[in-house]
């Protein structure tokens, strides 16, 4: 990056106000990411409704340092994904007070699944290659929602990676965590037509991926299993509700699939 490039970015208001602004410069557009606060204890919305409801250590919040630490762990995170062959934003430059990364065009994976039913199903699996692959690099993800998730041209690109869940457990764990959280987020936006065929091509997905991450997803499912019982209609119970209802009828599903297929 120019020196007239990061002047204009240390001018701009829009990233110290909203700690993330894309912004046009004379090479090419970017991504400016200011420093965030430390996260209390209890945060990360979804994440805690799950651990408080669940007694899953696999869906307790990571620690969020905030400040230069979380900017250190987020850029480390990045590169160690390229550095792995993976798809994920270039870090450009750093600085203590913000860094800049490669913009990549493409809606998050929840606005696509959202604002395209008849292609919902296909894009889903694409997010379960994309995990599956990632895996077997030995990496993982900070919060693998659907929105962390970017369709660009090149292809599904994980980002935001401002905590670190092997800080606070095995990397085996963190690979069951991304699993959860993926699933959580995107399985009630799948047509209900077309929930029969997901199963197929999540059976099909996960016989491929370790047997210590599938053992510790499965040893997950049963703490699960209740929250399948919870209402299913999005009024008056709101998102995170039905979201992990139909996680975990998924997950069931899978269970006792898994359980019939197995020889007695």
């Amino acid at each position: 990056m120019t020196s007239d490039d990061l002047q204009h970015i240390r001018a701009s208001t829009g990233w110290r106000q909203h700690r993330t602004e894309v912004i046009r410069l004379a090479g090419g557009t970017v991504v400016v990411k200011g420093q965030r606060p430390a996260r209390a204890a209890g945060g990360a919305g979804a994440l805690s409704l799950l651990a408080s409801l669940t007694g899953l250590s696999l869906v307790k919040p990571a620690p969020a340092p905030g400040g230069t630490d979380g900017q250190a762990i987020e850029v480390g995170r990045l590169v160690a994904l390229r550095a792995a062959g993976l798809l994920a934003p270039q870090v450009l430059h750093v600085d203590p007070e913000f860094f800049v990364m490669e913009f990549l065009a493409g809606p998050n994976m929840a606005q696509a699944m959202e604002d395209e039913p008849a292609q919902a199903l296909l894009l889903w699996q694409q997010g379960l290659q994309a995990l599956l692959a990632l895996h077997a690099q030995g990496q993982y993800l900070s919060q693998a929602f659907a929105r962390n998730f970017i369709l660009s041209p090149q292809g599904v690109a994980a980002i935001d990676f401002e905590d670190d869940p092997v800080q606070a457990m095995p990397l085996l764990h963190a690979q069951a965590r991304d699993w959860l959280l993926y699933l959580q987020s995107t399985v009630w936006l799948l047509p209900a037509d077309t929930r029969p065929a997901a199963q197929a091509a999540w059976q099909d997905t996960i016989v491929t991926e370790s047997s210590a991450v599938t053992a510790a997803l499965r040893a997950a499912v049963g703490r699960l299993a209740w929250m399948r019982r919870l209402p299913s209609s999005r009024k008056p119970w709101g998102r995170d509700i039905i979201s992990a209802q139909a996680a975990a009828a998924f997950l069931h599903a899978w269970a006792r699939s898994s359980n019939t297929r197995q020889p007695s």
